[in-house]
């Protein structure tokens, strides 16, 4: 059987997964954004996929645990963070995310995004703690970017549950596309598959992101603004496939 097939919309598909790692408590801060905003960053292609005709960004920070390039661990890259900028598009009917900015501590991983995929990468020194306490659970992640210090700390419950496919959260979480841009301006998708992700409870949260620094001047307009939105998901295992034109 080949390893690529084209499917029903025309992209090249892979069979199987060039990486599988766990992502681990992905935490997600989203932001109401003006669509003008959003539409210098997505493909003419795509176009946003709207929560209550309210255009989204989330800023998003997790782990990579166990992180396998064609099932093989890599010394050095097989655990680590990222914090990244997304939005939310469709193609046609199909839902799916764009990243505005992606930063991994590893200057090596991010050369790698940058010149096989094309996706916009960069390096940042990220420390990232995660403790339990009785029924809770404290993660931690912090920056520094350009003199600043920055921070994302949120305390939830250890119980999660699974959210309905109605709900906003799940409207946030679950996605089963990745869309990009070839240096040509061609639209790829990658699919990345992983089981509905559970979500923890919120008790509490602290954070200071300075958007300009970290993302650009355009988007400095969200200092000042509080997310609409901050969700704690318990995580998973999951698999990215190549990127299909």
């Amino acid at each position: 059987m080949p390893d690529a097939f084209e499917n029903e919309r025309g992209f090249v598909e892979r069979r199987r997964p060039f990486m599988t790692a766990r992502w681990s408590n992905p935490i997600l801060l989203t932001y109401r954004v003006p669509p003008d905003l959003l539409r210098r960053h997505i493909h003419p292609g795509l176009s946003p996929d709207q929560w209550r005709g309210h255009c989204h960004i989330s800023v998003v920070a997790f782990e990579f645990q166990d992180t396998r390039i064609h099932g093989r661990r890599v010394p050095g890259f097989v655990n680590f963070s990222q914090l990244n900028l997304r939005t939310y598009v469709r193609h046609g009917d199909q839902r799916g995310v764009t990243f505005i900015r992606e930063f991994v501590p590893s200057k090596v991983i991010a050369v790698i995004a940058r010149l096989r995929f094309n996706e916009p990468y960069g390096t940042l020194d990220i420390t990232s703690q995660t403790r339990g306490a009785g029924d809770a659970i404290h993660i931690d992640h912090r920056w520094r970017r350009h003199d600043v210090d920055q921070y994302i700390e949120v305390t939830a419950s250890q119980a999660s549950v699974i959210p309905p496919e109605d709900d906003s959260v799940y409207h946030f979480t679950e996605h089963r596309w990745g869309y990009g841009t070839t240096r040509a301006g061609d639209l790829v998708r990658f699919r990345v598959e992983h089981p509905v992700w559970a979500i923890r409870e919120i008790r509490s949260v602290a954070h200071y992101i300075d958007f300009a620094s970290l993302f650009g001047t355009e988007w400095g307009v969200l200092n000042d603004q509080e997310p609409v939105r901050v969700t704690l998901a318990v995580g998973s295992a999951v698999q990215l496939f190549p990127p299909g034109r």
